[in-house]
């Protein structure tokens, strides 16, 4: 025993400052968050269970959808719908951007337009067919088709989410239809102006023929003219010469002309599109995805979110930009036509004043044969031009004819067909997101709980938030405890509940009465830890708490307990004159106590009485008394503990709560130090916090905290105790001789 002490007081050295934690001690492990999900995994288990009951109901009262694909291929038309000439150029943009400019087309409002009307107008004698396209409209279609390239090749898979097969696949196939023939009127429409200007030009062109060929066979029979050789003459050699230029330069003139008004006359976008090397088309692509994107952020944020806001304003400065750079596209592609147009004129002017002058001047020479001559060039030229535009004419009434063959760069591929089985609602993937939201959410109450709990349950938040060494951790004394924490070892659990005498097991009696018990060793645990917290050791050990109910008095007469288990005398002293239990606790009588001996002048050895506790002598409170803390703080108060100390090893208090009185305050500084209790879970920290800066203010010196009635095991007693379930029944009784 002597040995023991000794280790004590070198030992205590360690225990004479409070704890604190450092930055690494501080550190958040996953083992604490672990911790967490499991403290609170009944939440989390009831989420998940929530979370997927909701995606069950969800797919339950979720209306089946199926979706339909057809799958075309969409090549390049490499024809030339503008340049009607000799020199024929064909305008495309970029392969990378030629299919997403043909998929954005295949969502267009103008498609949706006429997939509708199509559908209602064919709408079959099925009345549940007939009622579902009859609710059909332009925007459901554009909202719930979808055009994806099939990447590495020409191909586009379309497809159509419906509310039953049939609609989805009439809806797809008509989506395909109408796309094609749209392109098809597009590039025609065009052709068509093109064949109505060069119809008009060459009907002119042949009623000037008319005229001139009657001027020349008028002119001839004037002037007995048959014919005139040009070989014999310079004259007449520069002017045909000049004929002939002028012929070209006409024919220039009229093809430029032609090109400008088609340019003229044909569709903004469609010339944007395709004079724009693809930059307008990139652009348009680049405005569906803003669009969309805003789309799909409306299901999560409201219009006047600033970011939806934002959004929104760059849709708009994009589709600003769109219409800018069209409108300039076509504007400059108009004023090269025009520009080019008026070129082939002025130059056709210039010839013909040229002409006119060599005319002239072999008129001098040979006024009627020149005459003549230049009435026949003159209808030359004009049939070798209508001869060009009669080809030309040709070509387009060609391509006009594939119109009605349907012939288009576009072709249906695989034609959608009725899903067997529907797209949505899937099981599986709703079960998953369910599970996936319940465990978000679990999770999210499950630390946010932690977060809200102010309560110390562990070692680490004493130290963390009070600065003060955390003595132990009492678990939880019940039917619930015992079968958290093992209260009793091996297989004695059946007669758990009451004592070896019969009677129900009592906490404030655990470590006499169950000595194996998780409990018991917590006790001892704190015996060991509170006589090494102080230099020179301790005699006089003040327990108190913050508020009532906090277990003050069950851990005095337990710790009394323990310490006569070390085979010293120990003296319980009731001090609590407002609200006495160890008398009860015990059952001794309360006649006569501390009370007696501070007010009556009664003798400590009358009133101190033997407990049947090993080692343990005890003082009641007493009769009540109407100023209990007046009686604390006299100057016979000192005399007791004086007597006490030489009369006992340790002397334990049993104090009052410090929120209530001033009791506890003026009996730590009186005694070698204070032990403040804390009911674990339950007692906010700042109100323990408070009543350590009272006792602080007043010098009283605190020996540390300990956490009672945990109903959590976070220490892990369960474990590391579990070391003596296979001890023979001496195992506790060895502990006797030691302070452990």
């Amino acid at each position: 025993m002597k040995c023991c002490e000794e280790s004590m007081s070198v030992q205590n050295e360690a225990f004479d400052e409070p704890v604190r934690l450092d930055d690494k001690d501080s550190e958040v492990h996953l083992a604490h968050y672990w911790a967490i999900v499991v403290k609170h995994s009944k939440l989390v288990t009831i989420c998940l269970a929530a979370g997927l009951l909701m995606a069950l109901v969800a797919s339950l009262l979720s209306t089946p959808t199926y979706r339909a694909s057809t799958v075309l291929n969409v090549e390049k038309d490499r024809s030339a719908l503008f340049e009607i000439g000799a020199t024929q150029q064909v305008i495309a943009g970029p392969d990378a951007e030629f299919l997403p400019t043909q998929t954005r087309l295949m969502k267009s409002r103008e498609v949706a337009e006429r997939v509708t009307k199509r559908l209602q107008k064919s709408a079959g004698t099925d009345p549940t067919h007939r009622e579902s396209l009859s609710k059909l409209n332009s925007g459901g279609v554009q909202t719930n088709v979808e055009a994806v390239p099939v990447r590495g090749t020409s191909l586009v898979e379309l497809s159509y989410v419906g509310t039953s097969p049939k609609l989805a696949a009439d809806v797809v196939n008509a989506v395909a239809d109408e796309y094609i023939q749209w392109t098809l009127e597009m590039k025609f429409e065009v052709v068509g102006q093109a064949s109505r200007f060069l119809t008009s030009q060459i009907s002119q062109l042949k009623g000037e023929i008319e005229k001139k060929e009657q001027q020349l066979q008028t002119y001839g029979r004037q002037n007995d003219i048959i014919s005139a050789d040009p070989q014999s003459n310079v004259t007449l050699q520069k002017l045909e010469s000049l004929n002939q230029d002028y012929a070209t330069a006409v024919a220039e003139r009229v093809s430029k002309e032609s090109r400008y008004r088609e340019v003229e006359t044909a569709s903004a976008d469609t010339l944007a599109d395709t004079l724009s090397n693809g930059f307008v088309s990139q652009l348009r692509n680049d405005q569906a995805r803003l669009e969309r994107q805003y789309a799909e952020q409306l299901n999560l944020y409201k219009p006047d979110w600033p970011a939806m806001q934002q959004l929104k304003a760059q849709i708009e400065k994009g589709r600003q930009n769109l219409e800018s750079v069209t409108q300039e596209t076509v504007r400059r592609a108009r004023d090269i036509a025009r520009s080019e147009y008026l070129t082939a004129q002025r130059k056709e002017d210039s010839l013909k004043a040229v002409l006119q002058r060599q005319k002239s001047e072999a008129m001098a020479l040979n006024s009627n044969a020149v005459e003549y001559n230049n009435l026949k060039v003159e209808v030359d030229t004009k049939r070798a031009l209508m001869d060009k535009l009669l080809e030309q004419q040709a070509q387009t009434e060609v391509t006009s004819r594939l119109r009605g063959q349907g012939v288009s760069n576009v072709r249906v591929v695989d034609r959608a067909l009725p899903p067997p089985i529907r797209f949505r609602p899937s099981y599986q993937r709703n079960a998953l997101q369910g599970l996936l939201f319940g465990l978000a959410l679990g999770l999210g109450l499950a630390f946010l709980l932690e977060y809200l709990d102010r309560s110390l349950r562990t070692p680490e938040q004493v130290e963390q938030y009070l600065g003060l060494p955390a003595l132990a951790i009492i678990p939880a004394v019940g039917a619930t405890a015992r079968h958290r924490y093992g209260y009793f070892y091996g297989s004695r659990r059946k007669n758990a509940e009451r004592d070896v005498s019969g009677e129900e097991t009592r906490v404030e009696l655990l470590p006499h009465q169950h000595p194996r018990t998780t409990g018991a060793e917590a006790y001892r645990a704190f015996r060991a830890a509170l006589l090494l917290s102080r230099a020179g050791g301790l005699k006089s050990i003040v327990i108190t708490s913050s508020l009532p109910a906090e277990g003050k008095t069950v851990t005095a007469i337990n710790l009394a307990v323990v310490l006569g288990q070390l085979d010293k005398r120990v003296l319980l002293i009731d001090a609590d004159l407002h609200k006495p239990r160890i008398h009860e606790v015990l059952r001794i009588t309360n006649r006569a106590g501390l009370v007696s001996v501070l007010a009556e002048n009664a003798k400590p050895g009358d009133v101190i009485l033997k407990t049947s506790l090993p080692g343990v002598s005890a003082i009641p409170a007493g009769p009540l008394s109407p100023n209990p803390s007046g009686l604390l703080s006299s100057e016979a108060m000192s005399r007791f503990l004086e007597y006490a100390r030489a009369n006992f090893d340790y002397v334990v208090i049993d104090t009052p709560p410090i929120s209530m009185v001033a009791d506890a305050i003026l009996l730590g500084y009186q005694a070698d130090g204070a032990v403040v209790c804390v009911k674990g879970g339950s007692t906010p920290r700042e109100q323990v916090a408070r009543a350590r800066d009272k006792l602080q203010r007043s010098n009283v010196r605190i020996l540390g905290v300990l956490i009672n009635n945990l109903e959590e095991d976070p220490t892990g007693y369960g474990k590391y105790y579990h070391y003596y379930t296979d001890q023979g029944t001496d195992a506790p009784a060895a502990s006797r001789s030691g302070i452990a």
